[in-house]
Parts: structure tokens; sequence; C-alpha cells
């Protein structure tokens, strides 16, 4: 008995004094014991993904605690390894966890007025669920949506209501639109070829699946737009689903973060990696409308796109992504984007349309400064879409923007400009979380 205790212990000494889990590599999984004040143990134990019986692999191990970290629930979130004499493991966890509830409000003046007021709640009902719900208005319209993240299941749905000129220059260029976004295009660009008031209703909702890294979706979509001119005034309803592969990717803001939770990993992110850590996303969906869901036109788009995420060992981020959408024959509401097929790191008055296209972009993410109150980071990118409509057009633009995140909070905040290099314009954006 002395020896096994003190083998134990020399070999717990070993685990944490170099924090390598590799020395239990092969071991089996003897018992996961979960402790917790809110949510309870046998649901947090059915997120953890290393089970009793199954061999340990320090990998797995990692990639299992990174999941608890995620719910972003607990104000303090403790591992411990529990090695035995006959090659087997036991592993303790315990969760400090809570709830929260988070009203967020905010308001823009000027050409681009807008205002929204969101609402927030983790861990309200002890399932370790996040629920977000949303509302907002500027001069183009209206919304109002809502999330729910229950384990592996996530249901999404938004109702909006559109108003807005849509403007069309030579060259399949057109203006962007969105509520919180109205476009600087008249100012740079006074001679439209054509204008249309248009308007337009939406509803939709979506609900995903997560299997271990793999997520499968279905998001049914009812959207009626009307035109002040004759144009392809009618129903635009389709039914869309595709899969998403994710693998090291970072999950979204940490609504939690004001009342302290969420953080337990942050200790361990301010610290340099030992090694690159690579991550990769991959979607593919479908989306299909006509007579079988009410819609006036066929319609059918097929998208993929693909991303990869380097860490890199003093944590500044190197992304890469590439985006392709075919639309086929669909009327022109349900073409491509050019907007759609950037990175999102830009932000640009108008964009192009087309049958079909292809985007790529790369982005940097710099940090000047991390410390325990946050992190102040730099971010240049480069972005590049090329349609085609009876010929091939591009779009690309460049710039950067730079932003401040506390711990604290769950947004950064910023500044981004944007050159766009196709038609010479540019614009300087605030940065809130998103682009506003």
């Amino acid at each position: 008995m002395f020896l096994t205790a003190l083998f134990c212990a020399f070999m717990q000494f070993c685990s944490y004094a170099g924090e390598s889990y590799t020395l239990y590599d092969g071991y089996t999984i003897n018992k996961v014991n979960v402790s917790s004040k809110r949510t309870k143990p046998e649901l947090l134990k059915k997120y953890f993904a290393l089970k009793e019986g199954d061999v340990f692999n320090s990998a797995l191990y990692e990639n299992a605690k990174n999941e608890l970290h995620d719910l972003r629930i607990s104000k303090k979130l403790s591992f411990s390894l529990q090695p035995r004499e006959d090659k087997t493991i036991d592993i303790s966890i315990n969760a400090e966890d809570g709830y929260y509830i988070f009203p967020l409000a905010f308001a823009t003046g000027g050409e681009k007025s807008a205002a929204g007021l969101a609402l927030a709640t983790g861990n309200l009902f002890k399932r370790g669920e996040t629920i977000m719900i949303f509302g907002g208005t500027g001069k183009d319209g209206s919304m109002l949506s809502f999330m729910l993240k229950d384990g592996r299941n996530t249901f999404l749905g938004a109702a909006k209501n559109m108003n807005f000129e849509q403007r069309f220059y030579q060259g399949n260029w057109i203006n962007n639109d969105g509520i919180f976004s109205t476009s600087d295009d008249k100012e740079d660009f006074s001679d439209p070829l054509a204008q249309i008031y248009t308007k337009e209703d939406s509803f939709y909702l979506q609900y995903s699946r997560e299997y271990g890294p793999l997520k499968a979706f279905i998001s049914p979509q009812y959207r009626y737009i009307r035109y002040d001119k004759d144009f392809a005034s009618g129903n635009y309803s389709t039914v869309a689903f595709g899969l998403n592969y994710k693998k090291n990717i970072r999950s979204g803001a940490n609504m939690g973060a004001l009342f302290g939770y969420g953080l337990t990993d942050k200790e361990e992110s301010l610290k340099d990696l030992p090694i690159p850590i690579y991550g990769f996303s991959a979607q593919i969906s479908y989306e299909n409308g006509g007579d079988w869901t009410g819609a006036d036109f066929d319609i059918s788009k097929l998208s993929a796109s693909a991303q990869s995420l380097t860490e890199l060992r003093n944590r500044h981020l190197l992304a890469l992504q590439i985006r392709g959408e075919s639309s086929f024959n669909s009327p022109f509401a349900a073409q491509v984007r050019a907007q759609d097929l950037l990175g999102g790191q830009g932000r640009y008055s108008r964009t192009l349309f087309g049958r079909y296209g292809a985007g790529a972009s790369a982005s940097f993410t710099y940090y000047l400064l991390r410390n325990n109150i946050g992190l102040l980071s730099l971010q240049p990118f480069y972005e590049l879409a090329y349609l085609y409509d009876g010929g091939y057009r591009h779009q690309s633009g460049t710039g950067a923007s730079i932003s401040y995140k506390f711990w604290r909070f769950p947004f950064p905040f910023g500044l981004n400009y944007t050159y766009n290099l196709s038609d010479s314009s540019s614009q300087v954006s605030f940065v809130f979380g998103a682009k506003f």
C-alpha cells in the first residue's frame, strides 16, 4: 500500500510539474468525477468528451477540457488526474458555475443612425445553455432575432423588414444595404444607371446539431420582396441545408464575461504556446426554392467554403479563407454577391453581383498588448472576389482594424479602414463586435 501511494504521488507530481499528460497515454479511464454548484454534474459529465472505459489520450483530454471552458458558465474550472498502479486513471472536474443575465443597448447618430437592444442569459435553466435575443432598428429597416444553444443543439431565428433604395451602377455594381450599415455610395458615385425602391419582409429559422466536430443544419426561410418598378417582385421562400466541420476554431463572444463567468482559461490564454495550433473549418450548403416552398421563382444556390486559422506560439493569428457560390439561373435577388465571398474584414459602400463566383481572403491579428485587463490588436487584411455574369469582374480590398477587447466585456471596439482597390473608394468605420 505504501509503494502504491508513493507511485501515485510521484506520478501526480510529474503531471503538475511539467503539465505533461502524455505520461498517461494508454491508461484506461476508471472514473470521471464532476462537482458543480448549479448545473447538474451528470450534464457537465455528458459534455466532457472522455468517458469511463475510454483509453486516455493527452490530446483528447485537452480538447475535452476546452469543451467545458467553452460553455463559459464558470468562474473557476479545475481538472485533476489520479493515476493508479494498474494503469487506470481517475479524472476529477470541479466547476464553480453560476448564471448571468446581461442586457446591452447601443445607438448611433447622423446619417447612419441606428439603435439596438440585446439580452443574453447563460445557464439560467441549469443546463449550461446560452440564450440571446436582439432587436434593432435603423434608417433602412428593423429586425428581431434570437439564438438558443443547448448542448449540441442550436436554434436560430430572425424576422426582418427592409425599406431601402437599390442603386445600380455600370459593371454590375450595386449599393450595399443593411439595417446598421446605410451605404455611402451616393457620396462617391453620383450617377447610378437605375434606382429602385425595395421593400423586403423575411423570416427564417435554423436548427443545427453537432456530432463531435461535424455539424448538420437545416434552415427554412420566408422572403417576400416588392419593387416600385417593373422588376421581379414576389415570393423568394427557400429551404437550405448543409454540413460544417471544424477543428480548433475558437468560440464566439463570451456574454458572461462582465460577471466573471467564462474566463476560466484566461491565465492559460496569456501564456505563449509550446507549439502553434492549427485550426480548420469547412462548410457546404445547398439552398432551393420553387413551387414546393411557395416561391414564385425557381431558386437554386450551392455554397462551399474553407478556412484555416493558425495561432502562433506568441498567440498572433493568421487566417486564410476561400469561398465559392453558384446561383445557377436564379433571379437577381437570389444571385451571388461579392460581399458574401469576401472575408468579412472590409467595409464597402458597393458590391458586385453575378450568377456565380469565388473569393479568397487573408488577415493577420497582431497583439500589440496582452495583459490581465485586455487585448489590443492590429489586424491588416486583403480580400478578393471574382464574379461571372456574361463576363468576369472582380472586387478586392485591403485595410486594417485596430481594436481593444476587455476580458470582462464580450465585444471588442475600435476602428476599421478599408480601401476598395476596384473602384478607389474608402470607408472608415467604428467597430463594436461587428460592423454597424
